[in-house]
């Protein structure tokens, strides 16, 4: 894995049977496509062990950025995160999702 300086975490729950189709959508392409934005080097995702009082599952993504200005710059593309939004639409009710990026401050 190269050398991230900066990370974006996506941290979602998608619905009890949403997942199939959720999941269908990540690994066709969704994934692939934000790993290939300039500056991503890597992204995992993450089945998170517990799920919520309603039953929703949890996970998350995890991308390695080269820098700040990389993570900005994606962030700014309004066509690719229009684009997005849209291919999210068929999972509004089934998918709630929580964003977050930052430096890492700290290594063990």
């Amino acid at each position: 894995m190269s050398e991230a300086r900066f990370f974006l975490v996506t941290r979602f729950w998608i619905a009890p049977g949403g997942e199939a189709a959720v999941m269908r959508w990540l690994e066709g392409g969704h994934i692939a496509e934000i790993r290939r934005q300039p500056g991503f080097l890597w992204g995992r995702r993450i089945r998170i062990a517990e799920r919520d009082a309603t039953g929703w599952s949890a996970h998350a993504t995890v991308f390695g950025i080269e820098s700040r200005a990389h993570y900005e710059r994606y962030m700014a593309n309004e066509t690719l995160q229009e684009k997005f939004a849209r291919e999210r639409e068929p999972f509004a009710s089934k998918l709630r999702i929580e964003r977050f990026a930052g430096e890492v401050d700290f290594s063990a």
